[in-house]
């Protein structure tokens, strides 16, 4: 077998870049060449770079389980797979982890296939619909050597997958935040707010997501509409096929002049530090890393009181939990902490607390561990490093 290791999933930048580089850099000082298969999802202009990448296949993965796009990139990655002879494959993202699980069937039984799912689509609440998803899980374990989870509902629906078959079920506390580096941060928030054309005596609340359906930012909006307090400003940092739907929103609701859409962003690690509160009212989520990065500078969240989030928010404790629809329910928390302080800092001291399992050196060790069982690593190269 080649030292050679594959990561897949449907996108580059907002993925790969986003959760993987730490561990793709792991693999490389183990001794062992990282590919990666993804779509190349960076800006026209950016060059696609991927740090800790030794080669880059740019395919083209359908969201779209049932889109022809799927066919041809599963031929493509068959290819690829057959070529390199992997020693382990790393898949990402349902739709890329079922395509890449699949091309894998049958071209060599010692190449071990993982899959992490960052949230399985079947869940408590979920629609009928998400049945599709559950059934090609379990038939897609019977191609995989384990499933790695985040969050504890999934980990026990792993679990339960797996039984009767030569797959494992792992839990680990997410893909990391890197506490050290956000407290770290050289941030200057006059500096930045100033950049941003917030006043510097201003309130700010933050949310940091894709700008999709699921991530619901409808209801933050709303919950914005219903402040009465020209100090309070909404910063949204990401892209997505919603942007310009919710840019027409806050004109309509009369709270555009409060609302900066900033775009995707590589400072994020700075900008949280000019947050008072961060929003999340995520409709579902396999745990969110973005609410993780914003407790680690001492942020309270105010997010949805769904799986994923639960993993870490303690409502009252370190943020306030409530339904994902409850636009009044946002605008009163934040109201609450914007006026009471001395609990808001309290919350901030516990929720600095509450990201420690979650730093990215506990979920490196989870992750080596994982790792070793199925592959070995270069003693002389990796030696006291993890």
């Amino acid at each position: 077998m080649s030292k050679k290791i594959l990561y897949a999933a449907t996108v580059a930048k907002k993925h790969i870049c986003q959760f993987h580089i730490p561990y793709m850099k792991m693999l490389q000082e183990w001794g062992y060449e990282v590919h990666v298969c993804a779509a190349d999802d960076f800006n026209e202009g950016e060059k696609c770079e991927i740090s800790h990448c030794d080669k880059f296949y740019d395919i083209c993965f359908s969201r779209n389980p049932f889109s022809p796009k799927n066919i041809t990139a599963y031929r493509k990655v068959r290819k690829i797979i057959k070529e390199n002879g992997y020693e382990l494959i790393h898949c990402h993202t349902p739709v890329a982890a079922a395509v890449t699980r699949l091309a894998a069937v049958g071209l060599n039984k010692e190449t071990v296939v993982l899959y992490t799912t960052h949230g399985f689509h079947f869940f408590k609440g979920a629609p009928m619909s998400s049945i599709m998803y559950y059934l090609a899980e379990k038939l897609l374990v019977w191609f995989t050597d384990g499933i790695i989870t985040i969050n504890a509902e999934d980990f026990g629906s792993a679990q339960k997958i797996c039984q009767g078959t030569a797959c494992e079920a792992y839990y680990m506390h997410g893909t990391g935040v890197d506490t050290q580096k956000i407290k770290n941060s050289s941030a200057d928030p006059k500096r930045l707010k100033r950049k941003l054309g917030i006043p510097e005596d201003s309130f700010v609340l933050l949310s940091v997501s894709e700008i999709n359906k699921n991530k619901n930012l409808k209801t933050t909006l709303t919950a914005m509409s219903m402040i009465n307090d020209d100090s309070v400003y909404y910063v949204i940092c990401g892209e997505g096929d919603m942007l310009d739907e919710y840019r027409l929103l806050a004109v309509n609701l009369g709270i555009d002049s409060r609302v900066i859409f900033t775009g995707y962003r590589y400072d994020i690690f700075e900008v949280v530090h000019i947050a008072d509160l961060f929003l999340f009212p995520s409709l579902r989520e396999g745990l969110g890393i973005a609410p993780l990065e914003a407790m680690s500078a001492g942020v309270p969240i105010i997010a949805s009181d769904i799986r994923g989030v639960r993993e870490y928010g303690r409502n009252n404790v370190n943020g306030i939990l409530l339904r994902p629809d409850d636009s009044k329910g946002f605008a009163d928390a934040v109201i609450k902490l914007k006026n009471n302080e001395d609990l808001r800092m309290e919350m901030s001291r516990n929720a600095v607390k509450s990201v420690i399992p979650f730093d990215i050196n506990e979920s490196l060790s989870s992750m080596a561990a994982i790792y070793s069982k199925y592959i070995e690593k270069e003693e002389k190269i990796t030696e006291g490093i993890v």
